[in-house]
Protein backbone atom coordinates (compact mmCIF):
# COMPACT_ATOMS: atom_id res chain seq x y z
CA UNK A 1 0.00 0.00 0.00
CA UNK A 2 1.44 3.74 -1.42
CA UNK A 3 1.96 5.34 1.50
CA UNK A 4 -0.57 8.08 0.57
CA UNK A 5 -3.50 5.39 0.68
CA UNK A 6 -1.82 4.58 4.20
CA UNK A 7 -1.90 7.89 5.87
CA UNK A 8 -5.40 8.32 4.22
CA UNK A 9 -6.82 5.02 5.38
CA UNK A 10 -5.30 5.57 8.92
CA UNK A 11 -6.68 9.14 9.57
CA UNK A 12 -10.13 8.19 7.83
CA UNK A 13 -10.19 4.91 10.60
CA UNK A 14 -8.96 7.32 13.54
CA UNK A 15 -12.38 9.66 12.99
CA UNK A 16 -14.46 6.99 12.59
CA UNK A 17 -13.31 6.27 15.92
CA UNK A 18 -13.38 9.41 17.21
CA UNK A 19 -17.16 9.82 16.52
CA UNK A 20 -17.96 6.68 18.50
CA UNK A 21 -16.30 7.70 21.36
CA UNK A 22 -18.04 11.07 21.20
CA UNK A 23 -21.75 9.13 21.21
CA UNK A 24 -20.22 7.42 24.01
CA UNK A 25 -19.90 10.30 26.17
CA UNK A 26 -22.68 11.86 24.91
CA UNK A 27 -24.78 8.89 26.56
CA UNK A 28 -22.93 8.48 29.51
CA UNK A 29 -23.21 11.98 30.85
CA UNK A 30 -26.69 12.45 29.84
CA UNK A 31 -27.46 9.77 32.23
CA UNK A 32 -24.93 11.54 34.56
CA UNK A 33 -26.28 14.82 34.48
CA UNK A 34 -30.17 13.73 35.27
CA UNK A 35 -29.74 11.08 38.44
CA UNK A 36 -31.01 13.76 40.72
CA UNK A 37 -34.27 14.14 38.87
CA UNK A 38 -34.44 10.48 38.71
CA UNK A 39 -34.01 10.01 41.86
CA UNK A 40 -36.55 12.32 42.76
CA UNK A 41 -39.16 10.06 40.51
CA UNK A 42 -38.08 7.43 42.08
CA UNK A 43 -38.87 8.83 45.81
CA UNK A 44 -35.98 6.81 47.05
CA UNK A 45 -33.05 7.75 49.61
CA UNK A 46 -29.11 7.91 48.69
CA UNK A 47 -29.16 4.12 49.99
CA UNK A 48 -31.61 2.82 47.58
CA UNK A 49 -30.80 5.15 45.09
CA UNK A 50 -26.86 3.41 45.12
CA UNK A 51 -28.50 -0.15 44.95
CA UNK A 52 -30.54 1.73 41.74
CA UNK A 53 -27.44 2.72 40.26
CA UNK A 54 -25.57 -0.56 40.77
CA UNK A 55 -27.48 -2.37 38.97
CA UNK A 56 -26.54 0.11 35.79
CA UNK A 57 -22.39 -0.84 36.94
CA UNK A 58 -23.79 -5.12 37.33
CA UNK A 59 -25.01 -4.93 33.76
CA UNK A 60 -21.85 -3.15 32.56
CA UNK A 61 -19.92 -5.84 34.98
CA UNK A 62 -21.75 -9.01 33.08
CA UNK A 63 -21.81 -7.72 29.68
CA UNK A 64 -17.98 -7.78 29.82
CA UNK A 65 -18.47 -12.00 30.06
CA UNK A 66 -19.03 -12.35 26.53
CA UNK A 67 -18.27 -9.11 24.91
CA UNK A 68 -14.88 -10.49 23.64
CA UNK A 69 -16.92 -12.97 22.39
CA UNK A 70 -19.01 -11.00 20.46
CA UNK A 71 -15.94 -8.78 19.26
CA UNK A 72 -13.75 -11.96 17.80
CA UNK A 73 -16.88 -13.67 16.23
CA UNK A 74 -18.57 -10.47 14.19
CA UNK A 75 -16.06 -7.60 14.39
CA UNK A 76 -15.49 -4.94 16.17
CA UNK A 77 -17.11 -1.92 13.68
CA UNK A 78 -20.65 -4.25 13.57
CA UNK A 79 -20.67 -5.00 17.41
CA UNK A 80 -20.07 -1.04 17.93
CA UNK A 81 -22.77 0.14 15.84
CA UNK A 82 -25.41 -2.33 17.13
CA UNK A 83 -24.50 -1.58 20.53
CA UNK A 84 -24.42 2.25 20.53
CA UNK A 85 -28.12 2.07 18.57
CA UNK A 86 -29.02 0.48 21.74
CA UNK A 87 -27.25 2.28 24.46
CA UNK A 88 -28.92 4.88 22.85
CA UNK A 89 -32.71 3.54 23.07
CA UNK A 90 -31.81 2.26 26.62
CA UNK A 91 -31.36 5.69 28.03
CA UNK A 92 -34.93 6.61 26.62
CA UNK A 93 -36.30 4.26 28.82
CA UNK A 94 -33.95 5.04 31.86
CA UNK A 95 -36.13 8.63 32.16
CA UNK A 96 -39.97 6.77 31.88
CA UNK A 97 -40.19 4.77 35.09
CA UNK A 98 -41.25 6.23 38.54
CA UNK A 99 -40.75 2.25 39.87
CA UNK A 100 -37.46 1.40 41.06
CA UNK A 101 -37.51 -2.18 40.03
CA UNK A 102 -38.30 -1.34 36.48
CA UNK A 103 -35.59 1.24 36.56
CA UNK A 104 -32.94 -0.98 37.94
CA UNK A 105 -34.19 -3.51 35.04
CA UNK A 106 -33.34 -0.56 32.87
CA UNK A 107 -30.06 0.18 33.98
CA UNK A 108 -29.14 -3.15 33.90
CA UNK A 109 -30.07 -3.78 30.42
CA UNK A 110 -28.35 -0.67 29.68
CA UNK A 111 -24.99 -1.38 31.31
CA UNK A 112 -24.81 -4.50 29.51
CA UNK A 113 -25.27 -2.78 25.90
CA UNK A 114 -23.20 0.14 27.15
CA UNK A 115 -20.15 -1.89 28.38
CA UNK A 116 -19.71 -3.71 24.88
CA UNK A 117 -19.94 -0.79 23.15
CA UNK A 118 -17.26 0.79 24.68
CA UNK A 119 -14.59 -2.06 24.75
CA UNK A 120 -15.82 -2.39 20.89
CA UNK A 121 -14.37 1.25 20.99
CA UNK A 122 -11.39 1.20 22.88
CA UNK A 123 -10.69 -2.18 20.58
CA UNK A 124 -11.11 -0.08 17.70
CA UNK A 125 -8.62 2.72 19.21
CA UNK A 126 -5.85 0.35 19.81
CA UNK A 127 -5.94 -1.12 16.57
CA UNK A 128 -5.89 3.01 15.10
CA UNK A 129 -2.78 3.12 18.06
CA UNK A 130 -1.37 0.11 16.05
CA UNK A 131 -1.11 2.23 12.57
CA UNK A 132 0.71 5.10 14.30
CA UNK A 133 4.15 5.06 15.78
CA UNK A 134 3.23 7.71 18.70
CA UNK A 135 0.89 7.61 21.30
CA UNK A 136 -2.21 8.46 20.42
CA UNK A 137 -4.76 6.68 22.39
CA UNK A 138 -5.56 9.50 25.02
CA UNK A 139 -6.96 11.47 22.32
CA UNK A 140 -9.81 9.25 22.07
CA UNK A 141 -10.47 9.68 25.75
CA UNK A 142 -10.25 13.28 25.43
CA UNK A 143 -12.99 13.26 22.77
CA UNK A 144 -15.52 11.09 25.13
CA UNK A 145 -14.76 13.60 28.20
CA UNK A 146 -15.70 16.48 25.39
CA UNK A 147 -18.70 14.97 24.40
CA UNK A 148 -19.13 14.50 28.58
CA UNK A 149 -18.62 18.49 28.70
CA UNK A 150 -21.53 19.09 25.92
CA UNK A 151 -23.83 16.58 27.38
CA UNK A 152 -23.56 18.09 30.82
CA UNK A 153 -24.17 21.38 29.26
CA UNK A 154 -27.09 20.24 27.51
CA UNK A 155 -28.27 18.58 30.92
CA UNK A 156 -28.06 21.73 32.62
CA UNK A 157 -30.36 23.56 29.51
CA UNK A 158 -32.52 21.05 30.30
CA UNK A 159 -32.66 21.40 34.04
CA UNK A 160 -33.30 25.17 33.73
CA UNK A 161 -36.06 25.16 31.29
CA UNK A 162 -37.46 21.83 33.20
CA UNK A 163 -37.21 19.71 30.25
CA UNK A 164 -38.73 15.95 31.80
CA UNK A 165 -35.64 13.48 31.45
CA UNK A 166 -37.72 11.60 29.31
CA UNK A 167 -37.84 14.47 26.30
CA UNK A 168 -34.69 14.90 27.19
CA UNK A 169 -33.53 11.72 26.79
CA UNK A 170 -34.93 10.87 23.53
CA UNK A 171 -33.70 13.96 21.55
CA UNK A 172 -29.94 12.97 22.51
CA UNK A 173 -31.31 9.13 21.28
CA UNK A 174 -32.91 10.93 18.24
CA UNK A 175 -29.12 12.08 17.93
CA UNK A 176 -27.29 9.17 18.24
CA UNK A 177 -29.27 7.23 15.59
CA UNK A 178 -29.01 10.07 13.22
CA UNK A 179 -25.19 9.86 14.03
CA UNK A 180 -25.41 6.11 13.18
CA UNK A 181 -27.33 6.22 10.26
CA UNK A 182 -25.00 8.56 9.01
CA UNK A 183 -21.34 6.88 9.66
CA UNK A 184 -23.02 2.86 9.17
CA UNK A 185 -22.22 2.83 5.16
CA UNK A 186 -18.57 4.31 5.90
CA UNK A 187 -16.02 1.29 5.39
CA UNK A 188 -13.35 1.13 7.85
CA UNK A 189 -11.98 -1.89 7.29
CA UNK A 190 -12.10 -2.59 11.20
CA UNK A 191 -11.58 -6.31 12.47
CA UNK A 192 -10.36 -7.66 15.34
CA UNK A 193 -7.58 -10.61 15.51
CA UNK A 194 -9.76 -13.62 15.16
CA UNK A 195 -8.80 -15.49 18.39
CA UNK A 196 -11.15 -18.40 19.82
CA UNK A 197 -11.42 -18.51 24.00
CA UNK A 198 -13.74 -19.05 26.58
CA UNK A 199 -15.40 -16.35 28.33
CA UNK A 200 -13.84 -16.06 31.37
CA UNK A 201 -9.65 -16.18 31.32
CA UNK A 202 -7.53 -16.20 34.48
CA UNK A 203 -5.45 -13.41 34.30
CA UNK A 204 -1.58 -13.49 34.93
CA UNK A 205 -0.33 -11.12 37.50
CA UNK A 206 0.59 -8.10 35.53
CA UNK A 207 -3.39 -7.86 34.10
CA UNK A 208 -4.78 -8.47 37.95
CA UNK A 209 -2.89 -5.63 39.00
CA UNK A 210 -3.71 -3.40 35.91
CA UNK A 211 -6.74 -4.49 36.98
CA UNK A 212 -7.01 -2.90 40.20
CA UNK A 213 -5.67 -0.15 39.47
CA UNK A 214 -8.54 0.21 37.19
CA UNK A 215 -10.46 -1.01 39.83
CA UNK A 216 -9.90 2.09 41.85
CA UNK A 217 -9.82 5.02 39.18
CA UNK A 218 -13.27 3.69 37.94
CA UNK A 219 -14.56 3.39 41.27
CA UNK A 220 -13.39 7.20 42.01
CA UNK A 221 -14.74 7.99 37.94
CA UNK A 222 -17.97 6.54 38.94
CA UNK A 223 -18.37 8.40 41.57
CA UNK A 224 -17.80 11.67 39.86
CA UNK A 225 -20.49 10.77 37.47
CA UNK A 226 -23.16 9.30 39.67
CA UNK A 227 -22.36 11.99 43.26
CA UNK A 228 -21.14 15.12 41.55
CA UNK A 229 -24.60 16.72 41.40
CA UNK A 230 -26.19 15.36 44.40
CA UNK A 231 -23.38 16.81 46.09
CA UNK A 232 -23.50 20.30 44.76
CA UNK A 233 -26.90 20.34 45.59
CA UNK A 234 -26.85 18.58 48.81
CA UNK A 235 -23.54 19.28 50.67
CA UNK A 236 -22.50 22.43 48.90
CA UNK A 237 -26.54 23.66 48.57
CA UNK A 238 -25.64 25.02 45.33
CA UNK A 239 -28.40 27.10 43.56
CA UNK A 240 -30.17 25.33 40.93
CA UNK A 241 -28.26 27.15 37.88
CA UNK A 242 -24.96 26.09 39.44
CA UNK A 243 -25.73 22.21 40.03
CA UNK A 244 -23.59 21.21 37.56
CA UNK A 245 -20.80 23.17 38.56
CA UNK A 246 -18.51 20.80 39.89
CA UNK A 247 -19.60 18.15 37.02
CA UNK A 248 -18.67 20.09 34.06
CA UNK A 249 -15.29 21.12 36.38
CA UNK A 250 -14.54 17.58 36.43
CA UNK A 251 -15.26 17.05 32.58
CA UNK A 252 -13.60 20.10 31.70
CA UNK A 253 -10.62 19.38 33.14
CA UNK A 254 -10.57 15.30 31.70
CA UNK A 255 -11.40 16.74 28.58
CA UNK A 256 -8.35 18.95 28.72
CA UNK A 257 -6.32 16.17 30.41
CA UNK A 258 -7.17 13.65 28.30
CA UNK A 259 -6.20 16.04 24.68
CA UNK A 260 -2.88 16.85 25.99
CA UNK A 261 -2.37 13.00 27.37
CA UNK A 262 -0.92 11.93 24.59
CA UNK A 263 2.15 14.13 24.41
CA UNK A 264 2.14 13.94 28.69
CA UNK A 265 2.79 9.66 28.24
CA UNK A 266 5.71 10.76 25.29
CA UNK A 267 7.30 13.64 27.84
CA UNK A 268 6.66 12.24 31.03
CA UNK A 269 6.31 8.24 31.12
CA UNK A 270 3.53 5.91 32.00
CA UNK A 271 4.06 4.97 35.03
CA UNK A 272 5.47 9.01 36.55
CA UNK A 273 2.16 9.74 34.82
CA UNK A 274 0.21 7.48 36.86
CA UNK A 275 1.58 8.52 40.70
CA UNK A 276 1.86 12.19 39.43
CA UNK A 277 -2.39 11.80 38.79
CA UNK A 278 -2.91 9.50 41.77
CA UNK A 279 -1.67 12.22 44.23
CA UNK A 280 -4.33 15.23 41.86
CA UNK A 281 -7.09 12.65 42.73
CA UNK A 282 -6.42 12.69 46.31
CA UNK A 283 -5.68 15.66 46.43
CA UNK A 284 -8.99 16.99 44.65
CA UNK A 285 -11.11 14.63 46.97
CA UNK A 286 -9.80 16.28 49.95
CA UNK A 287 -10.49 19.91 48.77
CA UNK A 288 -14.05 18.92 47.97
CA UNK A 289 -14.42 17.22 51.52
CA UNK A 290 -13.05 20.02 53.47
CA UNK A 291 -14.22 22.95 51.55
CA UNK A 292 -17.98 22.35 50.64
CA UNK A 293 -18.70 25.77 48.81
CA UNK A 294 -19.37 26.19 45.45
CA UNK A 295 -16.04 27.37 44.05
CA UNK A 296 -13.35 25.39 46.29
CA UNK A 297 -15.76 22.29 45.54
CA UNK A 298 -15.48 23.29 41.70
CA UNK A 299 -11.27 23.31 41.65
CA UNK A 300 -11.57 20.03 43.92
CA UNK A 301 -13.14 18.62 41.32
CA UNK A 302 -11.05 20.45 38.38
CA UNK A 303 -8.43 18.06 40.06
CA UNK A 304 -9.81 15.05 40.01
CA UNK A 305 -10.24 15.59 36.23
CA UNK A 306 -6.97 16.32 35.85
CA UNK A 307 -5.78 13.00 37.89
CA UNK A 308 -8.44 10.64 36.24
CA UNK A 309 -7.52 12.22 33.08
CA UNK A 310 -5.35 9.64 31.73
CA UNK A 311 -5.45 7.25 34.02
CA UNK A 312 -7.52 4.44 32.10
CA UNK A 313 -5.95 5.79 29.00
CA UNK A 314 -2.25 4.47 30.37
CA UNK A 315 -4.14 1.50 31.83
CA UNK A 316 -5.32 0.30 28.34
CA UNK A 317 -2.32 0.84 26.75
CA UNK A 318 0.06 -0.82 29.56
CA UNK A 319 -2.93 -3.77 29.21
CA UNK A 320 -1.82 -4.62 25.25
CA UNK A 321 1.61 -5.24 26.53
CA UNK A 322 0.29 -8.42 27.53
CA UNK A 323 2.67 -11.13 25.54
CA UNK A 324 -0.25 -14.14 26.25
CA UNK A 325 -3.32 -12.57 24.51
CA UNK A 326 -4.22 -10.54 21.85
CA UNK A 327 -5.90 -7.17 23.02
CA UNK A 328 -9.83 -7.63 22.71
CA UNK A 329 -9.33 -10.29 25.69
CA UNK A 330 -6.60 -8.25 27.36
CA UNK A 331 -8.63 -5.30 27.35
CA UNK A 332 -11.57 -7.85 28.70
CA UNK A 333 -9.75 -8.72 31.57
CA UNK A 334 -8.23 -5.51 32.52
CA UNK A 335 -12.16 -3.87 32.18
CA UNK A 336 -13.88 -6.99 33.82
CA UNK A 337 -11.68 -6.40 37.36
CA UNK A 338 -12.21 -2.43 37.46
CA UNK A 339 -15.58 -2.76 36.77
CA UNK A 340 -16.18 -3.95 40.02
CA UNK A 341 -15.21 -0.49 40.72
CA UNK A 342 -18.07 1.16 39.11
CA UNK A 343 -20.58 -2.06 40.81
CA UNK A 344 -19.35 -1.25 43.99
CA UNK A 345 -18.64 2.04 44.31
CA UNK A 346 -22.71 3.15 44.09
CA UNK A 347 -23.47 0.87 46.99
CA UNK A 348 -20.39 1.87 48.91
CA UNK A 349 -20.87 5.50 48.69
CA UNK A 350 -24.56 5.50 49.02
CA UNK A 351 -24.29 3.78 52.44
CA UNK A 352 -21.54 6.16 53.74
CA UNK A 353 -23.10 8.94 52.97
CA UNK A 354 -26.59 7.63 53.78
CA UNK A 355 -25.20 7.19 57.59
CA UNK A 356 -21.48 9.84 57.93
CA UNK A 357 -22.29 12.19 54.86
CA UNK A 358 -21.38 12.49 51.34
CA UNK A 359 -18.08 14.96 52.32
CA UNK A 360 -17.23 11.05 54.56
CA UNK A 361 -17.37 9.32 51.33
CA UNK A 362 -15.36 11.81 49.82
CA UNK A 363 -12.71 11.35 52.32
CA UNK A 364 -12.99 7.26 51.79
CA UNK A 365 -12.27 8.54 47.71
CA UNK A 366 -9.44 10.13 48.63
CA UNK A 367 -7.46 7.09 50.40
CA UNK A 368 -8.69 5.01 47.31
CA UNK A 369 -6.87 7.15 45.42
CA UNK A 370 -3.42 6.41 46.81
CA UNK A 371 -3.60 3.06 46.41
CA UNK A 372 -3.52 3.76 42.37
CA UNK A 373 0.37 4.67 43.69
CA UNK A 374 1.26 1.68 45.35
CA UNK A 375 -0.16 -0.08 42.66
CA UNK A 376 1.73 1.57 40.35
CA UNK A 377 4.73 1.02 42.01
CA UNK A 378 3.83 -3.03 41.92
CA UNK A 379 3.10 -3.16 37.96
CA UNK A 380 6.15 -1.63 37.21
CA UNK A 381 8.00 -4.38 38.14
CA UNK A 382 6.16 -7.01 36.67
CA UNK A 383 5.79 -4.93 33.39
CA UNK A 384 6.53 -7.02 29.99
Amino acid sequence: MADGELLLRRKKQRWFIFVFFFLSGIISASLSSRLPDIQQMLKVNNSVFGMVLSSLYAGLFIGLTFASWLLASYGSKKVMIITCVLSGLSLVFAGMFSSYVLAMLVLFLMGISRTIFNLSANTGAIEVQSLYDRPIIAGFHGVWSMACFVAGGIGQLMISYTVSPFFHFLFIAAFVCFAIGFLKNKKQGLSIEKERRPFFVKPDRYLFLLGLMALCTMLCEGAMFDWSVNYFEKVVHAKRNLLTAGYLSFVIAMALGRLVGDKLIAEFGMFRLLFMNGILLAIGFSIAATFPMVLPAAMGFLLIGLGDSVMVPVIYLLATRSPKMTAAYSLSIVTFIGYTGFLIGPLLIGNISQYFGLSTAFYCLSGISLLIIILSLQVKKVVP
